[in-house]
């Protein structure tokens, strides 16, 4: 659930209340478009109205898709996650990275430019320049930023760091280029809890970091873009800083999320079973969404919990990305999704994630 500070639509920084998560994930979200402005209807512009009159200061949204042309575009991918490296420096308790299997590797970075160009030939919704590991640790990752920052069809362009390799360095380079959104991991509020999430990290470091972005964006100027998307998951460990986190980070970032549990298969996830009520799988909303997921092994799937390839479509090291996404593994699998057979893809019948 992404909230965010009414204060920004008004200009008035008054102190008012923060309704409690609790409170804040039953109400009805603001919609957004993906640039943070109000969505242009009678009725949204009426609920802003009403959620300030009653003196509620901070909201959840829901950003609405920057264009239509995309949403029912088979014959190439709606949006790319296109890792860079399935390297991490972290190795957080709730992390697919506990369970990985294929190799931790950087993608080659004339490959990843290769693809990168023909994306933008046919143009994408959005890009996601991560899937797992921190894209700060590639090599080449100065040189990835720029290229992308060289293309116009990238849609929506985001980056996503744990903040421990966030150097000043890097958030000048991140504020000059052309990326739409920065999540940052912050996990916690405190180190204790920090602790329990990723272990093997400096709490210190990576709130230095975060300090240094929050200055340094403000010093440029630019309101806009990137905008900051301070994150935390949602667990057992974690739950009882979600209202601080909230007061801590709401009205400097730009956004705040809280997240459920994802790939609560996974044995430290198991609390996200109780997070939400799950329908039987017939079909499955990420396949619907036509995603696509690049690995930095060049393993392409349509699916991120599929993060060990077990849903191979094709590798973009010996195929361009149109011919995978065209061919007839995929054809097959959208065949059983449109026909609510999901459950007999042997993967897909033990997935928990189906419906998020």
């Amino acid at each position: 659930m992404e909230l965010i500070a009414l204060s920004r639509f008004t200009g008035d920084e008054t102190e008012g209340r923060i309704p409690p998560f609790s409170e804040l994930r039953t109400m009805r979200p603001l919609e957004l478009t993906q640039y943070l402005e109000i969505y242009d209807t009678l009725e949204n512009r009426a609920y802003l109205s009403q959620l300030l009159e009653s003196g509620t200061t901070v909201a959840p949204v829901r950003r609405q898709p920057p264009s239509p042309k995309f949403l029912n575009r088979g014959e190439f991918p709606r949006r790319i996650a296109f890792e860079m490296t399935s390297r991490c420096n972290f190795l957080c308790r709730m992390c697919p990275q506990q369970n990985l299997t294929r190799p931790r590797m950087d993608m080659p970075g004339t490959l990843y430019r290769k693809v990168i160009d023909e994306i933008d030939r046919y143009g994408i919704e959005g890009l996601w320049m991560y899937h797992l590991g921190e894209s700060l640790l590639h090599p080449e990752f100065r040189e990835n930023v720029e290229h992308i920052s060289s293309k116009k069809n990238l849609g929506i362009i985001w980056m996503s760091t744990n903040g421990r390799y966030f150097t000043e360095e890097y958030i000048r380079l991140v504020l000059r280029s052309n990326i739409t959104y920065i999540n940052f991991s912050v996990h916690a509020v405190t180190e204790d809890t920090y602790g329990t999430v990723a272990p093997r990290e400096n709490f210190a470091t990576v709130q230095d970091n975060l300090a240094a972005l929050y200055r340094l964006k403000q010093a440029s100027g630019k309101s806009g873009t990137p905008f900051l998307r301070c994150q935390m998951i949602e667990q057992e460990t974690t739950r009882h800083e979600v209202d601080p986190f909230i007061r801590d980070h709401v009205r400097r970032a730009d956004l705040v999320s809280i997240n459920m549990l994802e790939y609560v298969n996974l044995p430290n996830n198991a609390y996200g079973m109780k997070q939400r009520a799950r329908r039987p799988l017939t079909n499955c909303l990420r396949v619907t969404r036509n995603d696509c997921f690049i690995c930095s092994n060049g393993t392409v799937t349509l699916c991120d919990a599929a993060y060990n390839g077990e849903i191979f479509l094709g590798n973009v090291e010996t195929e361009s990305l149109f011919d995978i996404w065209n061919g007839k593994k995929r054809k097959a699998i959208m065949d059983l999704n449109a026909r609510g057979r999901m459950s007999e893809i042997p993967f897909c019948c033990q997935c928990t994630d189906y419906d998020i």
